[in-house]
């Protein structure tokens, strides 16, 4: 049985809690429905506030870098259009050059025509400029220094965790600029080149090591009755000099003997009795097969000889020594041999003579041939090379001092085995023996001609130009203006690139700004449809819930009829 109660009414109670829950679900959908949100604040779902709060700052950053695409955008065209229009002024400022070599033509006139078409150029890049961009004509103290030659463009936002990026494209000005005021425009001279790299590029030298020789005077003659009559000497071939070699090899030791079979062999129509140097060297040269050695007459004299290493021993060294000689002739002679000291080859040396200094700028690379032994190598020295060699940031060359020590690093860091040394007006190569050890004829030391990676600069800007003038060379002028013509195709092309690259890029900004805010919809949007049907049945529940109020409160009245 259910009790009733004066005190509490517990249907009430519960009528008025539900009608209270009613109207809260009534309060939150009717907020949903006027902000179009269901998550329209942290207490509603703080992790979908959190993450949607997050991406519409990254929306309306992207937005601001999509901005800034465009205006980069609209700053490669402003350029592309005054390369475009300058191409066809030097176009026919090269047309006008080309009118100028014609026997009898008014050069005055042209000149004229070339002065206006100068102005021209000068006008189009001065006016390319778009927000205060200006990439035709610029103000760079170092065109050439990559720290210095550049320009940026937004090309996108990035969010990677909870850290965010600015992306830029680099924009190289130096293909791009046709005048800067510190030189070195497309339309302008160019200061770059290397020069004569301080003498070396008008060196072309080459030289073989020397080899070992010892030399003798014919004594005869030599009456070899039989074997028992004999010439012996001792031989110490290819030996390394210690005064140039660290641990000096010692070389091969042959012994030769020269008997009656020998001269038989080399002459047998000499009876064994050799007479004459050069029948002496007949002879020599059959005892000397396979020792290492070898014979030479001296020119100028019926008497002189030498002996030489020919240097076929596998040793890295060279020399020559004769010791121990003796003879079992009747007369006692050797045919001049005699024991010597040590005659050793020398390793080849060169010169290259200093002229002046010289710079290395940012951009440039120089090649210097240098063959040793056979085999030759491409010394590269580019500007941080001279730098570190010397301890400076300006890429100079100032004298010979310098060019050996810069030398010096480049061919230590390649370990060529060849050392540099200033003499003042020119530098000495020598190769180092504790990396080539090789010495004598058999090897050999080249140097140059030195180049770097610059075809002809050009030495004139299209400003420069002047065909009145008595000394003017119109062919070195056209020359010029067709190199000029080639880098603004270049830069013309380059501009193309960015352009496209822009393009592409503000295309992917704006499909990524729709699927961003899309994401955004999808986690904190009310869906309307659903909020509008629950809005429907919340005010139905909410008038079933007041009339279940109303029965509730009624059921005191019934309880008073008892008593009346």
């Amino acid at each position: 049985m259910v009790m009733t109660s004066i005190l509490t009414n517990s249907s009430a109670t519960a009528a008025l809690a539900t009608l209270q829950a009613v109207n809260n679900q009534l309060t939150r959908n009717q907020d949903q429905i006027s902000s179009g949100l269901r998550v329209a604040s942290a207490s509603d779902n703080a992790a979908y506030w959190s993450i949607a709060t997050t991406m519409r700052s990254d929306s309306h950053a992207i937005t601001a870098a999509s901005d800034a695409i465009a205006l980069g955008s609209a700053t490669i065209d402003t350029a592309y259009s005054g390369v475009d229009s300058v191409i066809d002024l030097v176009s026919q400022f090269r047309s006008k050059i080309v009118s100028a070599m014609e026997p009898g033509v008014d050069k005055t006139k042209i000149q004229s025509e070339l002065d206006q078409l100068k102005q021209q150029v000068v006008s189009i890049a001065d006016s390319s400029s778009f927000s205060g961009q200006n990439w035709l004509s610029t103000n760079v103290g170092d065109l050439y220094d990559p720290s210095e030659d550049t320009a940026s463009l937004v090309s996108s936002f990035v969010r990677t965790g909870s850290s965010v990026e600015l992306n830029k494209t680099t924009v190289d000005l130096q293909g791009i600029s046709l005048f800067n005021s510190g030189g070195g425009g497309i339309l302008q001279a160019d200061d770059r080149s290397t020069g004569t790299i301080g003498g070396l590029r008008n060196t072309d030298v080459f030289t073989d090591g020397s080899g070992s020789i010892q030399s003798f005077t014919f004594n005869g003659p030599l009456n070899f009755t039989d074997n028992s009559t004999a010439i012996t000497f001792t031989m110490v071939i290819d030996a390394e000099d210690p005064s140039t070699t660290p641990s000096p090899g010692p070389g091969n030791t042959v012994t030769v003997r020269i008997d009656r079979s020998t001269v038989d062999q080399a002459d047998p129509t000499l009876n064994g009795v050799v007479s004459t140097r050069d029948q002496f060297a007949n002879v020599m040269q059959k005892a000397l097969q396979s020792t290492g050695a070898i014979f030479s007459t001296m020119s100028g004299s019926s008497y002189g000889y030498a002996l030489l290493s020919n240097e076929t021993s596998g040793l890295t060294g060279s020399s020559i020594q004769v010791t121990s000689v003796a003879s079992t002739l009747a007369s006692g002679k050797t045919g001049g041999l005699q024991p010597t000291g040590t005659s050793y080859g020398a390793r080849p040396a060169l010169i290259s003579y200093w002229d002046q200094p010289f710079k290395v700028d940012y951009s440039a690379e120089i090649h210097v041939p240098i063959s040793i032994n056979g085999t030759t190598t491409l010394l590269d020295i580019d500007r941080q090379t001279v730098n570190d060699a010397l301890g400076t940031n300006d890429g100079m060359v100032n004298s010979s001092d310098d060019l050996a020590a810069v030398l010096n690093d480049a061919m230590s860091k390649q370990n060529l085995g060849l050392t540099a040394t200033s003499e003042g007006s020119y530098l000495l190569y020598q190769e180092d023996p504790t990396i080539l050890k090789e010495a004598g004829s058999k090897t050999s030391l080249g140097i140059g001609p030195a180049c770097d990676d610059f075809t002809d600069l050009p030495d004139f800007g299209l400003l420069d130009v002047d065909v009145t003038t008595p000394a003017a060379d119109l062919d070195h002028y056209l020359t010029g203006v067709d190199g000029m013509l080639d880098k603004l195709t270049a830069a013309g092309s380059t501009l193309g690139s960015l352009k496209q690259r822009s393009d592409q890029q503000a295309d992917f900004t704006s499909k990524l700004l729709d699927s961003l805010n899309s994401g955004i919809g999808k986690l904190v949007d009310a869906d309307m449809e659903e909020t509008s049907a629950r809005m429907n049945a919340l005010k139905t529940q909410q008038q079933l819930t007041i009339q279940s109020l109303q029965v509730a409160n009624s059921a005191p009245r019934i309880l008073l009829q008892l008593f009346q």
